[in-house]
């Protein structure tokens, strides 16, 4: 109009909640968690309420801080960051609650790894099935000892039938 130009509009982006990140990368998180309350700390631990600044979401931040003696005295740190509900940040800010590593993380939470980012851990998947592979695992190594033990060249159609025997042994869920 009057021989001016207007500006396009440019949709502002709609953060992403974290929970829908399969990968998230240590920088987007410098970026996002905010301080927002510590809870308990020491030399070698650390608990906060933290909040996701784009989303508005908190977490509970767990921190441990380790002397690796095998690497040399090597200083490792690993960092955990469980979702909170509303009424756990207001628990939390109040000095309730619990909030102690591993007892009360039942929830699924992130947790950083070896490639720079955090992913998504679920410890209820892990209940119990520790026998459950341990017996599919001597199962299925009985069936491979006895196809080697038995000398006999086993056609192609034979051994995908044994590896779809096997499939079928291992845990639901895999």
């Amino acid at each position: 109009m009057d021989g001016e130009r207007e500006e396009p509009i440019r949709p502002t982006p709609i953060p992403v909640p974290m929970s829908q990140l399969r990968f998230v990368s240590q920088d987007e998180l410098a970026v996002r968690m905010e301080p927002v309350k510590t809870l308990s700390e020491s030399k070698a631990e650390l608990y906060r309420l933290v909040k996701d600044s784009a989303t508005g979401e908190h977490y509970l931040h767990f921190a441990v801080y380790h002397l690796h003696m095998a690497a040399g005295g090597a200083e490792e740190e690993y960092h955990h960051l469980m979702p909170l509900s509303h009424d756990d940040v207001i628990a939390f800010a109040l000095g309730n609650g619990d909030y102690v590593y591993p007892a009360n993380w039942k929830a699924a939470y992130l947790r950083n790894g070896p490639d720079g980012g955090f992913v998504w851990y679920d410890p209820s998947g892990a209940d119990g099935a520790e026998e459950a592979y341990e017996d599919a695992g001597a199962a299925i190594r009985e069936r491979l000892l006895a196809f080697r033990r038995s000398g006999v060249e086993w056609s192609e159609d034979e051994i995908k039938k044994l590896l779809d025997d096997i499939d079928r042994q291992l845990p639901p869920g895999n």
